[in-house]
């Protein structure tokens, strides 16, 4: 029995450990996006009380980051755990406005994509911000990528930074 492929086309990072981030916008971990076909990121939202959660991408000029631009992404938002419903892919062209996921979304999670060919240049990785509601109370979220490096199989380079 060989290796299962889905352990070797895809570089697997957490950028977020689940956490409860209902009183301050947390960034992701900064992703070097310069060895990616594509950057793609699956945000997972637990309970969101009272008020929302926006998402939004940012393209970063390096690992701290010094410099920091909103971006436009693509992204699917899927049915509630326990439902296999896709949502369909859109273009947030509006960047700094993002996806906002409200109350009716508990449970749901977001897949964002990237092509960093389309980035600014000097600006060659990229973060997740999630920006909670001021009256949020509980905000549960992580974020994993599955990412779609340049240099497959067991030799991936590493990317988060």
């Amino acid at each position: 029995m060989g290796i299962p492929r889905l352990l070797q086309d895809k570089h697997y990072v957490a950028l977020l450990a689940p956490v409860d981030i209902a009183n301050a916008a947390t960034g992701s971990d900064v992703v070097n996006v310069q060895a990616l076909n594509w950057f793609e990121a699956r945000i997972l939202a637990g309970v969101i009380t009272t008020d929302s959660l926006v998402i939004t991408v940012e393209e970063c000029d390096n690992t701290t980051p010094s410099n920091t631009t909103a971006i436009p992404f693509w992204y699917k938002k899927n049915a509630a755990v326990g439902t296999d419903t896709e949502g369909d892919a859109t273009y947030q062209s509006t960047a700094a406005t993002g996806v906002t996921l409200t109350a009716s979304d508990d449970g749901k999670s977001v897949t964002i994509a990237v092509d960093p060919r389309t980035m600014d240049a000097g600006y060659g990785y990229i973060r997740v911000k999630l920006t909670p509601g001021g009256s949020m109370s509980v905000c549960l979220v992580a974020i994993d990528a599955p990412l779609d490096t340049v240099y497959k199989g067991n030799g991936t380079p590493s990317v988060v930074v």
